[in-house]
């Protein structure tokens, strides 16, 4: 009787087990795999892009109204340049938009967020239009495994790889005439993780950007597997699952433990963000104010994820500017 109690029990332990494992990978594989498409944008350009085509996409209604009135076409750029140069990882292909519009003034690498994405989406393009409106030049990029770029992948690496490709599009400029300290980076979302990473590897970089951009592992893990319904207890085991499929160590993503004394920061976020949870704003503060790191703040009232360059798009360019014309050499 013993011995079959011990059976059922073992056998009760090593099914969890199972069931543990197989929930994590689907965790994982749900959360990394990437869709390389710029989904309902696909195609669009710096004079097409629209607002209008996915607003309908957004269940919350004050982020679909905000996508729905937005005057687009305002922001439509007609000067732009196809680029391509390689990754710093040689074999990757990076493609890019040049908007070189302002002579011997600053230029900005635009990194954008997690998939379906790209230098298509209305974010990426309307920020390239808020720096070239404030006499700052523009460099938007496909990450490798998106649009136009090398696809070597089927997963998100979540900056831990990406972040090369940054430096790919920093090497690409300097080559190209433009001065260390006149280049900046800035990243929307996830891409904040790539340029934060980018910039501890390249200390002549001097200012990087971040909205609405995540802080440590786990803090962001916690987070995705909440949104799935799922219970904290299975974060040992999507880590686990997001290594073997990307081959790389997603417990390094821990963008804040990565800033640098020697360069400037400006952090914004919307005050009602249900993507990147606020606390992840709160974490960098925090962290940023104890450890004497060169830093803005700027909590975006009443918007949620990435919405403020669309809320607030003349304050938004405003701060671009300001930001950027105090830290980049002309």
């Amino acid at each position: 009787m013993i011995k079959k109690l011990i059976y059922i029990f073992s056998s009760l332990i090593f099914f969890i087990f199972i069931i543990y494992v197989a929930a994590g990978f689907y965790l994982a594989n749900t959360i990394l795999k990437i869709d390389p498409s710029c989904g309902l944008h696909e195609g669009a350009l710096p004079n097409t892009w629209s607002t209008l085509v996915d607003h309908h996409e957004y269940s919350n209604v004050n982020r679909s109204i905000l996508r729905k009135n937005f005057p687009f076409k305002n922001y439509h750029i007609d000067d732009w340049q196809e680029v391509y140069f390689s990754s710093r990882e040689k074999d990757i292909k990076i493609s890019g938009w040049l908007f070189d519009h302002h002579k011997d003034q600053p230029i900005v690498v635009i990194v954008h967020g997690l998939f379906p994405n790209g230098k298509c989406k209305p974010e990426s393009n309307l920020l390239a239009s808020l720096l070239i409106k404030n006499n700052i030049n523009a460099l938007s990029i496909d990450l490798r495994n998106y649009g136009d770029s090398t696809t070597v992948s089927n997963y998100e690496n979540l900056g831990l790889s990406e972040y090369k490709d940054v430096l790919g599009a920093y090497d690409f400029l300097v080559e190209n005439g433009f001065r260390e300290s006149s280049i900046g980076l800035l990243g929307i979302s996830l891409g904040g993780a790539s340029v934060i990473f980018a910039g501890k590897e390249e200390p002549n970089i001097k200012a990087i950007w971040l909205d609405s951009t995540l802080a440590e592992f786990k803090m962001i893990l916690k987070d995705e597997i909440a949104r799935y319904g799922f219970p904290h207890d299975f974060g040992p085991s999507v880590s686990f699952a997001g290594k073997f499929l990307t081959g790389i160590d997603p417990t390094k993503l821990s963008p804040a433990f990565s800033l640098t004394k020697t360069q400037n920061y400006f952090f914004t976020h919307g005050d009602k963000d249900e993507r990147v949870l606020i606390h992840h704003f709160d974490f960098f503060k925090e962290y940023i104010n104890k450890n004497n790191i060169n830093a803005k703040f700027w909590l975006a009232k009443d918007s949620y994820h990435v919405d403020a360059m669309f809320k607030y798009p003349e304050e938004y360019g405003t701060k671009l500017k300001n930001f950027f014309e105090e830290h980049l050499n002309n």
